[in-house]
């Protein structure tokens, strides 16, 4: 069984559900507040080991700290090897505040340690590697070191994953290493960062991504679901019909489900579905980390009559 090694950020999360959004000298009451580990890097570890991976490795850095104890812990118990996060003895453990109102989510985030992964510490992590194992990168980290982390994992004979998020603003850099991607999976709005282009038609924004050197484009569209690419291949999945209270963890639910589908050797087609029910339970929780499903709950909902929304 191919192991999952997934490189990024652990960031502790303070989500805070509001009827009206925060605005200067206002102070708004939260109907619901939560406290979970989180991060991208962490969820999508978390999600794959809880949907039966069963050697998922976590590269990123914390602050030695009790937040940071807090998420080792976590992680240990739903089955992720934690022995590649680095304490950190000076930077402190990233936070985040997310904020939902109607279901949708607002940040701001504190990244502090969980900038620091370094070259060092990520070539440790992939120097047993072998052929076939996933690496999965997002971009909670600087983009040289998600560059780098690609570059070893291509080298090692890896399947590389990216979850270009959070992306902010157009930055032609990361088109210079997208040939080192299997599979990218961005967000409508991340895909046409990544492009310079503001086209709303998701054919064109994968056929472009699909020429600057990737291999597969999953774009995820929220409530419409999901669509896979490949040069000669195309593949439309709907979303669940579930009851929506915070999307925050879906794409790292995704992403996570996703990988573990390529683990277990699957057809594009089951992967893509299974993915899409693992983030449509994440929809239906508060929270992060605490949100994601397991994997006798994502093949309930498979087996569930009626279980997707038409498109």
């Amino acid at each position: 069984m191919p192991r999952i090694v997934v490189i990024g950020a652990l960031v502790y999360d303070f989500v805070f559900e509001v009827s009206d959004w925060v605005a200067p000298n206002r102070a708004v009451h939260a109907t619901q507040a939560t406290m979970s580990p989180g991060g991208k890097a962490l969820n999508q570890a978390a999600a794959a080991a809880r949907l039966g991976a069963d050697d998922v490795r976590l590269v990123g850095c914390v602050g030695d700290d009790m937040l940071g104890d807090a998420m080792v812990a976590a992680l240990e118990d739903v089955g992720v090897d934690t022995r590649h996060i680095r304490r950190h003895p000076t930077a402190r453990t990233s936070i985040a505040s997310i904020v939902v109102k109607d279901n949708v989510p607002g940040f701001i985030g504190a990244p502090d340690a969980s900038r620091l992964v370094d070259e060092s510490q990520i070539q440790q992590a992939l120097d047993d590697l072998r052929a076939g194992d996933i690496v999965l990168v997002d971009f909670e980290i600087p983009q040289p070191m998600a560059q780098f982390a690609l570059e070893r994992a291509r080298a090692g004979g890896a399947t590389t994953v990216l979850n270009p998020a959070p992306f902010f603003t157009r930055d032609s850099f990361v088109v210079s290493y997208l040939h080192l991607v299997d599979t990218l999976i961005p967000n409508k709005l991340e895909a046409q960062l990544i492009l310079g282009s503001e086209s709303e038609d998701l054919d064109s924004l994968a056929r472009e991504l699909l020429a600057l050197g990737v291999k597969r484009v999953v774009l995820t569209i929220g409530e419409l679901g999901s669509v896979l690419y490949e040069r000669a291949c195309r593949l439309e999945q709907s979303a669940f019909a579930l009851d929506v209270v915070d999307t925050t963890g879906a794409s790292d639910a995704f992403a996570g489900a996703y990988c573990q589908g390529l683990a277990l050797g699957w057809p594009a087609a089951r992967i893509l579905e299974f993915a899409s029910a693992a983030a449509g339970l994440a929809c239906a929780r508060h929270g992060t980390m605490s949100s994601l499903p397991s994997l006798d709950e994502v093949e309930a909902l498979l087996a569930a009559p009626g279980k997707v929304i038409p498109r």
